[in-house]
Protein backbone atom coordinates (compact mmCIF):
# COMPACT_ATOMS: atom_id res chain seq x y z
CA UNK A 1 0.00 0.00 0.00
CA UNK A 2 1.38 3.38 -1.00
CA UNK A 3 1.41 6.13 1.65
CA UNK A 4 -0.67 9.18 0.75
CA UNK A 5 1.27 11.98 -0.99
CA UNK A 6 0.38 14.47 1.73
CA UNK A 7 2.11 12.34 4.35
CA UNK A 8 5.23 12.00 2.18
CA UNK A 9 5.28 15.73 1.53
CA UNK A 10 4.94 16.46 5.26
CA UNK A 11 7.75 14.06 6.09
CA UNK A 12 10.01 15.71 3.53
CA UNK A 13 9.30 19.15 4.96
CA UNK A 14 9.95 18.15 8.56
CA UNK A 15 12.93 15.85 8.03
CA UNK A 16 15.57 18.60 7.93
CA UNK A 17 17.79 19.39 10.87
CA UNK A 18 17.20 22.50 12.90
CA UNK A 19 20.00 24.02 14.94
CA UNK A 20 19.21 26.12 17.97
CA UNK A 21 21.31 29.04 16.69
CA UNK A 22 19.32 29.30 13.44
CA UNK A 23 16.60 31.88 13.13
CA UNK A 24 13.53 30.08 11.77
CA UNK A 25 12.02 33.22 10.23
CA UNK A 26 14.64 35.87 9.49
CA UNK A 27 13.55 39.47 9.64
CA UNK A 28 12.33 40.51 6.24
CA UNK A 29 12.95 43.86 4.64
CA UNK A 30 9.21 44.53 4.79
CA UNK A 31 8.87 43.79 8.52
CA UNK A 32 11.96 45.82 9.42
CA UNK A 33 10.75 48.74 7.32
CA UNK A 34 7.23 48.57 8.70
CA UNK A 35 8.44 48.74 12.30
CA UNK A 36 10.94 51.53 11.52
CA UNK A 37 8.32 53.50 9.59
CA UNK A 38 5.63 53.13 12.27
CA UNK A 39 8.08 54.43 14.89
CA UNK A 40 8.50 57.60 12.82
CA UNK A 41 4.82 58.18 12.13
CA UNK A 42 5.24 57.34 8.46
CA UNK A 43 3.04 55.53 5.97
CA UNK A 44 4.33 52.11 4.82
CA UNK A 45 3.86 51.03 1.21
CA UNK A 46 2.58 54.40 0.01
CA UNK A 47 1.37 54.18 -3.61
CA UNK A 48 2.63 56.96 -5.86
CA UNK A 49 0.90 58.57 -8.84
CA UNK A 50 3.18 56.39 -11.01
CA UNK A 51 1.88 53.20 -9.39
CA UNK A 52 5.11 52.49 -7.52
CA UNK A 53 5.25 51.85 -3.77
CA UNK A 54 7.39 53.85 -1.38
CA UNK A 55 8.61 51.76 1.54
CA UNK A 56 8.02 54.62 3.99
CA UNK A 57 6.65 58.10 3.44
CA UNK A 58 7.13 60.58 6.28
CA UNK A 59 6.38 64.30 6.49
CA UNK A 60 9.91 64.98 5.26
CA UNK A 61 11.24 61.87 3.50
CA UNK A 62 10.40 59.33 0.83
CA UNK A 63 12.35 56.33 2.11
CA UNK A 64 13.53 53.27 0.24
CA UNK A 65 14.39 50.41 2.62
CA UNK A 66 16.99 47.99 1.34
CA UNK A 67 19.42 45.39 2.60
CA UNK A 68 22.99 46.67 2.54
CA UNK A 69 24.13 44.57 -0.42
CA UNK A 70 21.39 46.14 -2.60
CA UNK A 71 22.38 49.74 -1.94
CA UNK A 72 22.84 50.51 -5.64
CA UNK A 73 19.17 49.91 -6.42
CA UNK A 74 18.16 52.04 -3.45
CA UNK A 75 19.81 55.13 -4.92
CA UNK A 76 17.59 55.23 -8.00
CA UNK A 77 14.42 54.27 -6.18
CA UNK A 78 14.89 56.89 -3.45
CA UNK A 79 15.46 59.63 -6.02
CA UNK A 80 12.40 58.55 -8.00
CA UNK A 81 10.23 58.52 -4.86
CA UNK A 82 11.47 61.96 -3.86
CA UNK A 83 10.64 63.37 -7.29
CA UNK A 84 7.16 61.90 -7.38
CA UNK A 85 6.22 63.07 -3.86
CA UNK A 86 8.18 66.34 -3.55
CA UNK A 87 9.83 64.93 -0.41
CA UNK A 88 13.51 64.48 0.37
CA UNK A 89 15.14 61.24 -0.80
CA UNK A 90 16.23 58.81 1.89
CA UNK A 91 17.48 55.25 2.19
CA UNK A 92 16.98 52.98 5.18
CA UNK A 93 20.03 50.72 4.85
CA UNK A 94 19.47 47.43 6.66
CA UNK A 95 22.88 46.18 7.78
CA UNK A 96 23.05 42.39 7.77
CA UNK A 97 25.22 40.63 10.35
CA UNK A 98 26.72 38.36 7.72
CA UNK A 99 27.91 41.26 5.54
CA UNK A 100 31.66 41.16 5.00
CA UNK A 101 31.91 44.39 2.99
CA UNK A 102 31.49 47.99 4.04
CA UNK A 103 28.37 48.65 1.95
CA UNK A 104 27.57 51.80 3.91
CA UNK A 105 31.00 53.17 3.01
CA UNK A 106 30.45 52.39 -0.67
CA UNK A 107 27.03 54.04 -0.61
CA UNK A 108 28.33 57.17 1.11
CA UNK A 109 31.25 57.37 -1.33
CA UNK A 110 28.88 57.46 -4.33
CA UNK A 111 26.51 59.94 -2.66
CA UNK A 112 29.40 62.27 -1.79
CA UNK A 113 31.17 61.94 -5.16
CA UNK A 114 28.06 62.93 -7.11
CA UNK A 115 26.55 65.26 -4.49
CA UNK A 116 23.32 63.23 -4.40
CA UNK A 117 20.61 64.70 -2.17
CA UNK A 118 19.97 61.46 -0.26
CA UNK A 119 19.78 61.05 3.51
CA UNK A 120 20.92 57.69 4.89
CA UNK A 121 19.37 55.96 7.90
CA UNK A 122 20.84 52.67 9.11
CA UNK A 123 19.48 49.81 11.14
CA UNK A 124 20.92 46.43 12.09
CA UNK A 125 19.00 43.35 11.01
Amino acid sequence: MKPPRLILFTLLLTSGTFHSNEIPFPSSEKSINSSWCDNRGGISEFRTKDGTYIDCLTDIYAVEAEFDNNWKEAIGQSLHYAETTNKKAAILLIKRQKSKKDYLGELNRVINRFHLPITIFTIDQ
